[in-house]
């Protein structure tokens, strides 16, 4: 098995050195990203300078700018929430403290519902897992011992 693993071992790392020349897989050519953005350039430029303009109006008065481009209702947009403590998910507090876990994502967030929300989710699912620990734990320990 060693005589056959140090080959293709070696196999496999030539393989791979020899797909890693491809230098110009890594070079892009300037002129051409900024000729395919000169559109969006366009529209973003009309869009800061008029506050007030809807896609409707757009749509009516600049159809070439917008017939190749495929948006997004706002309504399948994520909601900005508040950020997490310290970066860590509100959940993994819940999950990972408890009930310390879910006072620190309260305080944390400035009574945030949506957050606390997580991390109490946190907590149920952590007292769950404990609990079927537990429960299998004694199963087996009780098998053990009866038999």
């Amino acid at each position: 098995m060693k005589k056959l693993l140090l080959p293709v071992l070696l196999l496999l790392f030539a393989s791979f050195s020899a797909l890693a020349n491809d230098a110009d897989l890594f070079k892009f050519d300037y002129n051409a990203v900024q000729a395919e953005f000169s559109e969006l350039n366009q529209l973003a430029d009309m869009v800061i300078a008029n506050e007030d303009l809807t896609y409707s109006s757009l749509k009516l008065n600049n159809e070439n700018l917008v017939a190749g481009l495929r948006l997004v209702s706002e309504g399948a947009l994520p909601l900005q929430g508040a950020e997490p403590v310290l970066g860590i998910p509100s959940f993994l507090w819940g999950c990972g403290l408890g009930v310390a876990g879910l006072i620190v994502v309260y305080i944390g967030t400035d009574q945030d519902k949506v957050e606390t929300k997580k991390a109490l989710w946190g907590c149920i699912t952590a007292a769950g897992v404990y609990t079927v620990a537990w429960v299998i734990y004694y199963v087996a320990v009780l098998s053990v011992v009866t038999i």
